[in-house]
């Protein structure tokens, strides 16, 4: 028996995590591009809009109200099929995404040999997205396991990612989204201090729970894992409870 429905419905605004976006390719981090457009085709028809990110953060540090039906849509980790299939998707919705990018992708200290699905957008490539489609945020700088990591080693992570995003030229917010979806660990306090005096506004974990507004951290948003293997159904429930599996 399918238990997941009597969770109570979570208030907020969803916040989806995708990856990437590949033809005749389905796992837990690749959708297809007829997938994505049937998820994007249901909410759209079921009466939900995106946000831009600086939209969602005007709502959850209480300048705008919470629109009925929005949700944030993010990609992580700046794969080169992303500006090939989801960034014509975006325009031809009239929609908007944040992509979150690791600092290496612009210095140029990042795998160069990577091809296929796994590879990555280049700085000439990042510049040429419409900030008014795709809004840019900080995945880390080699999308460290911060977890594992030092604070001093931590501090230094953040450094070098928002000197790489200075540096590329880029236009980007101070938003944070945590490589694997982890907190920081132990030193978690420490570092939300470090965010926040280095000017960062918000940081996404996973979570998959639906987020709550206005968030009980603002360095600890939740996001929902969309797996390229969830079709309509799988969908919908995560928009309700976040999650499948009831407990």
């Amino acid at each position: 028996m399918n238990l997941n429905w009597l969770i109570p419905r979570r208030k907020g605004i969803p916040v989806l995590m995708y990856h990437r976006v590949w033809p005749d390719l389905t796992d837990d981090l690749t959708i297809t591009p007829e997938r994505l457009r049937d998820h994007w085709q249901f909410l759209k028809e079921d009466g939900y809009h995106t946000l831009s990110l600086p939209e969602y953060l005007d709502i959850i540090n209480g300048k705008s109200k919470q629109p009925q039906k929005a949700i944030l849509i993010t990609f992580d980790d700046g794969y080169r099929n992303n500006l090939e299939y989801a960034y014509p998707l975006l325009k031809e919705f009239g929609w908007q995404a944040t992509f979150f990018i690791t600092g290496n992708m612009i210095d140029g200290a990042g795998e160069e040999n990577e091809k296929g699905v796994l590879q990555k957008m280049t700085l000439p490539e990042l510049h040429s997205l419409d900030p008014a489609v795709v809004q840019l945020g900080i995945h880390g700088y080699v999308h460290e396991d911060m977890s594992r990591l030092t604070l001093q080693e931590n501090g230094a992570v953040l450094r070098n990612a928002v000197k790489a995003f200075d540096t590329g030229g880029l236009s980007y917010y101070k938003v944070w989204a945590y490589p694997y979806g982890k907190r920081p660990g132990k030193n978690s306090t420490a570092i939300k201090k470090i965010m926040a005096d280095s000017g960062f506004k918000a940081a996404f974990r996973i979570g998959n729970q639906v987020s709550a507004i206005p968030p009980r951290d603002l360095f600890e948003i939740k996001r929902i894992d969309i797996k390229g293997t969830d079709d309509l159904n799988k969908l919908k429930i995560k928009l309700i409870k976040g999650k499948l599996k009831p407990f």
